[in-house]
Order: C-alpha cells, then sequence, then structure tokens
C-alpha cells in the first residue's frame, strides 16, 4: 500500500520541504517511465529493476525500471527509497545484495 500511494504521489511531481531550512527538491516523473510491463519475464532468471532516481542538473529525475541478469547465482535486488535527512529528503538508490 505504501508503495502504491508513493509511486502515486511521484506521478503528479511533489515538492519536499525540510522542516527548518525549507529545502526544495522538484521530482519530474516523465509519463514514458516504465513501472512494470505486464506479462512474463523475457528471459529465465529475470529480475525487474524498478524505476530509480538520478539527480541531474540540480534535480531528481525518474529513470524507468528494466529487466536484469542477476551478477551472481540468487542475488536479490533491493529497491531504492527516499530517506529523510537533515537537509530534506535524499533518494537511496536501489542495489544488488
Amino acid at each position: 500500500m505504501k508503495k502504491i500511494f508513493l509511486l502515486m504521489m511521484l506521478a503528479v511531481g511533489i515538492v519536499f520541504y525540510a522542516d527548518a531550512q525549507h529545502v526544495r527538491v522538484r521530482l519530474d516523473f516523465p509519463g514514458n517511465v516504465v513501472l512494470r510491463p505486464a506479462g512474463p519475464a523475457p528471459f529465465r532468471s529475470a529480475v525487474w529493476v524498478s524505476p530509480q532516481w538520478r539527480w541531474r542538473s540540480g534535480r531528481y529525475v525518474a529513470v524507468s525500471g528494466y529487466w536484469a541478469r542477476p551478477h551472481r547465482h540468487r542475488s536479490v535486488w533491493m529497491d531504492g527509497y527516499w530517506r529523510h535527512s537533515r537537509k530534506g529528503y535524499v533518494w537511496v538508490p536501489g542495489y544488488w545484495i
């Protein structure tokens, strides 16, 4: 449920503010970002890597998700997430474990 709510917030573009310093973070979520395609995986060991955010030109820009082959046998993809810091919200990228 939290993931769906977060995706809905991101789809309309959200501005976060820090409590003390009013740091503004603008999220740019274009309509062409792939959340997860319908249907089966394209190959046997495929793992869906969810959309990520990249810091470019002073703002976060959405990068589409994609199918990937794990780096090692039985690797698991951990999705990225937003973490609150003293300066506002910061994107923590996803990674393989």
